[in-house]
């Protein structure tokens, strides 16, 4: 993995196994009027200041690692707040560009937040940023430091000056980094350069270390080495430090000052050898002392980190494990232990899950899903605003890619896993099909429907075990499978399937797949329907897009279909005559709406962000479509209802209730 940020380094990296702890955290002492929205996704170089006014973590932007879809990182620009037991989203009035690797600090004199810099698909930043009162206002000062991502900074109370340190510019054209070595101060108001040719080094950590009224660096230099320095604001320079032990590794790690023992902490970081054990240390003023762990979160770099006075800890948020994918892990540190944080009280961020609406329950059952890290087996129900961790025995796990759907006639939800395993939720109680002689082979991706004509649930296509798109057709009619092997639709997977209520017949629509064998993979905007005969090629008169991965469900109070996004492939038109047009893949968040003959496409002021893979069910306990997590570069998890012309984000309490916010 090539260091692209501030160096032309080249950093090995080795597969980290994370020792993680649980630390369940009891919600009923707060308050009910909290709201909570989603869980902050995986992402790096992110950045967090703790506020004392509020008691509250504010964490900002970051970085996703590489989209396997797109080939692109997606830069964030989103504000949560740490209320103490969960993360919450906010909607400022105003907010800043997406960025990452910018310097955020507490101004404690104004009793605000600010924040400088960064990058961004666009380049490298020199804003400057202040949240107060729950919101962003951008400073527009007389003069201002250059461009840069990763400064140092610091807050400095007793001289009353945001200090910045360094950082990289980047090229115009992303392939080169040129590091900087200026020194500014902004005291509210104005930036002033203090000083230009400072120590030669890379990725500065400043830390405000106020037992001992002094700003600290801690950096690398060419060779990757750690060095220190501390600041000397009389003379504007930096002063080298040269103590016995240093932290091994000083490559986007991170540091804070702990009010519970007057010490700066430092963990993570990434160079030349590192491991993936985690490495904490303690600044005492004099040395750095290795901290014999309890437990431990793992090395990570990039990660945001504070000192949160109020339960006199340190929160750490997100990062990427040396040889991993970003993370969107919670952990705390204290007295020498690193625990990760889990909300138990509502699903986290997936997408390739279950969600399916069950009528005769009046609810929408969630099963599983999968992250960068992880193959989920959670288990959820939603109804009346609310969601409820189901527990039972004996239900899938392990289950990847998980296709369900629910038997109207037997009051069954039937899932399918990947390996074709098979289970029935009665609603009370899993039943487990072991012994069956005949199993649908290994499929990923695939698509699944009841069929009420039929009276079987419908099991299509897929990708197999050795990337083989599936054209075969599964009935399951509650105790055997059959292959139905009439005209079956092109090979493929990922495709959206319905049961049409004005047709009768399952539906499928797009995928992609291939035509032959031999083909190149292609999207699919065709529709095919299930008989008796088996399928058959329908031809409106125009459909949505091709594309694969998007949401559909069957709005029973009209029985329409509401299909929603998934991942296209846009053609834009060349501007050089005789030069070809180019295609890119695109995170879609068009809608459309099918009356059983004609596609129309719904425009609305507001939908929700883009994604594929998420899920589309009706909810018969408030009689309204609801839209959960998916996928975009990142993981969703927020949840959106549907009524006719509105889509409406939900913002639950802090006891399960919900309250609707519009963005």
């Amino acid at each position: 993995m090539a260091d692209r940020k501030g160096s032309a380094l080249r950093i090995p990296m080795r597969d980290l196994s994370l020792k993680r702890s649980l630390l369940l955290l009891i919600a009923s002492t707060f308050a009910a009027t909290t709201l909570i929205a989603d869980n902050p996704s995986a992402r790096y170089e992110t950045r967090m200041a703790y506020d004392p006014t509020t008691r509250h973590m504010i964490l900002f932007g970051g970085v996703t690692g590489s989209d396997r879809g797109t080939k692109v990182p997606y830069y964030l620009g989103d504000t949560w707040e740490w209320i103490g037991f969960r993360w919450v989203q906010r909607y400022p009035k105003h907010t800043p560009a997406a960025r990452s690797g910018q310097t955020m600090v507490y101004d404690s004199n104004r009793n605000q937040i600010a924040m400088f810099g960064g990058h961004n698909s666009k380049g490298d930043l020199n804003d400057t940023w202040v949240y107060q009162n729950s919101d962003w206002t951008q400073i527009e000062t007389p003069d201002t430091p250059p461009t840069r991502q990763l400064p140092g900074g610091a807050f400095d109370p007793i001289r009353d000056r945001m200090i910045i340190y360094g950082g990289t510019q980047t090229s115009a054209d992303g392939k080169t980094f040129t590091p900087i070595r200026d020194t500014w101060e902004f005291d509210g108001t104005t930036w002033t350069h203090r000083g230009g040719e400072g120590p030669d080094v890379l990725k500065p950590i400043l830390v405000y270390d106020a037992a001992r009224n002094q700003v600290v660096m801690l950096a690398i230099n060419s060779k990757v080495e750690t060095q220190m320095y501390a600041y000397d604001p009389a003379a504007s320079t930096w002063n080298q430090v040269k103590p016995s032990t240093l932290p091994g590794c000083a490559n986007e790690g991170m540091a804070v000052f702990q009010e519970s023992n007057n010490t700066v902490l430092y963990t993570g970081g990434v160079c030349t050898g590192s491991s993936t054990s985690d490495e904490t240390l303690e600044w005492d003023g004099t040395n750095w002392n290795k901290i014999t762990l309890v437990s431990e979160a793992g090395r990570v770099f990039g990660a945001a980190m504070a000192y949160d006075a109020s339960s006199s800890s340190v929160l750490m948020f997100g990062g990427t494990p040396v040889g991993g994918v970003p993370r969107a892990d919670t952990y705390t540190y204290s007295g020498g232990a690193w625990l990760a944080i889990a909300d138990v009280t509502r699903p986290g961020p997936r997408s390739l899950f279950s969600f399916t609406s069950d009528p005769v329950n009046g609810t929408i059952w969630m099963f599983g899903g999968t992250t960068d890290t992880e193959t989920l087996g959670d288990f959820w129900r939603y109804d009346n605003g609310t969601w409820q961790a189901v527990t039972a025995t004996g239900g899938p796990a392990g289950c990847l890619t998980p296709t369900s759907a629910f038997d109207t006639d037997r009051q069954k939800l039937v899932v399918v896993c990947a390996s074709s395993n098979t289970f029935e939720w009665d609603g009370t109680a899993w039943k487990t099909f072991a012994d069956l002689k005949t199993l649908p082979p290994f499929r990923r991706f695939s698509s699944m429907a009841y069929d009420a004509s039929l009276k079987k649930t419908v099991l299509f296509g897929g990708l197999d075990s050795n990337n083989n798109y599936l054209d075969e057709t599964w009935l399951w009619d509650g105790a055997t499978w059959q292959r139905q092997s009439q005209s079956p639709p092109t090979q493929r997977s990922s495709a959206a399937m319905w049961f049409d209520p004005s047709l009768k017949k399952t539906v499928i629509y797009g995928g992609i797949g291939r035509i032959t064998t031999t083909d190149r993979v292609t999207r699919f905007s065709d529709m095919w329907t299930l008989g008796s005969n088996g399928w058959t090629v329908l031809k409106p008169a125009s459909t949505p897009s091709a594309r694969y991965g998007a949401q559909a469900t069957v709005d029973p109070r009209t029985n329409h279909v509401l299909l929603f996004g998934g991942l296209r492939l846009d053609t834009i038109p060349s501007t050089t005559p005789g030069q070809p047009d180019t295609q890119v893949q695109v995170y879609a968040n068009d809608m459309w709406d099918w009356d059983g003959t004609t596609w129309s496409q719904i425009t609305l002021d507001q939908t929700p962000p883009a994604r594929e893979n998420g899920g589309l069910a009706f909810d018969p306990s408030r009689n309204e479509i609801v839209m959960f997590g998916g996928y975009a570069g990142f993981y969703f998890s927020d949840l959106w209802t549907y009524t006719p012309t509105t889509w409406k984000l939900q913002i639950l309490d802090a006891i399960g209730g919900r309250r609707r916010v519009t963005r």
